[in-house]
């Protein structure tokens, strides 16, 4: 623990992103911990102790004070360019993580995805890919975390839920699997993350290791959601894509994005520096609902 900080005072953890679905598990878990858990977030509510912070944006000059440890979960999915992407997630990460480069922060771990992994086509784990590296540069933790999963049914696991929940449930990418990772055993790796002595420079995959079939995965969320006889239909993923991608350029709002397809289809070929994450004492759970 940081020496800037008095004898009885909690350190501060600084979380972007807070209000998201793993930044609100993270947040929660780390303010558990005994951590001052505060949010570095597009709105600070009033009275809060929340901070302004914004991808698209410099960091304020105070935005760390006082900060120990920093988790950089803010994603920005409103954008969907490549152009865009790279200008606002990874130069918005490099312009973060330079300014914590600068400051007394102890310890800062950027959250990557399991769709970051070399030879991805996919435009959000290339930009994931491109953030690790610059912060890895920086001597900084990185994490990728795999399909987080729970009671919060958030993030991907959530559009899954909502797709699971129709009369006929495609199942797209025959051959296709995940990597998951309960909310609670993600919520106690964060914490086990931020008292480590020492992380490694490498990427940490937050996933256990054994692949979870695409379609026993539907089958578990319908049964999950109340509907275990929903039909299960394999769906060619390339028109789906396809129509997905036109969709993305007209006005209409898509409950699914063709880019986030594409993760699924193509998954990591495996979890990330397993044994380091076990030597930590991270335990992550097979998939199980």
């Amino acid at each position: 623990m940081s020496d800037r900080y008095q004898a009885g005072t909690a350190p501060i953890a600084a979380v972007t992103g807070a209000r998201g679905y793993v930044g609100r598990i993270v947040s929660g878990a780390l303010a558990a911990a005994g951590f001052d858990a505060i949010g570095l977030v597009r709105r600070p509510a009033a009275g809060s102790s929340d901070r302004l912070y914004d991808l698209r944006g410099d960091p304020d000059a105070n935005l760390l004070d006082g900060v120990d440890t920093l988790i950089h979960c803010a994603y920005d999915f409103s954008v969907t360019s490549e152009a865009d992407i790279w200008a606002v997630n990874v130069a918005g990460t490099r312009r973060l993580v330079e300014a914590v480069a600068a400051s007394g922060v102890r310890r800062t771990i950027l959250v990557s995805s399991m769709s970051a992994y070399p030879g991805t086509d996919q435009l959000y784990g290339r930009a994931k890919l491109d953030t690790e590296r610059i912060a890895l540069d920086l001597g900084m933790a990185v994490v990728r975390l795999g399909l987080v999963y729970g009671p919060g049914w958030g993030g991907m696991a959530g559009s899954l839920k909502k797709m699971a929940e129709l009369p006929v449930v495609p199942v797209v990418g025959a051959k296709s699997y995940q990597y998951t990772v309960h909310e609670e055993d993600l919520a106690d790796a964060f914490v086990v993350l931020a008292h480590a002595s020492k992380l490694p420079n490498i990427p940490l995959g937050i996933a256990n290791p054994e692949p979870v079939p695409f379609r026993l995965l539907m089958e578990r969320i319908a049964a999950a959601a109340g509907r275990p006889r929903s039909r299960l239909i394999p769906l060619p993923w390339r028109p789906l894509y396809a129509a997905l991608w036109l969709g993305e350029r007209t006005p209409v709002k898509l409950p699914f994005r063709a880019d986030s397809l594409l993760g699924l289809v193509r998954p990591a070929p495996g979890v990330s520096g397993v044994e380091d994450v076990y030597g930590l004492g991270i335990h992550l759970r097979p998939f199980t609902l």
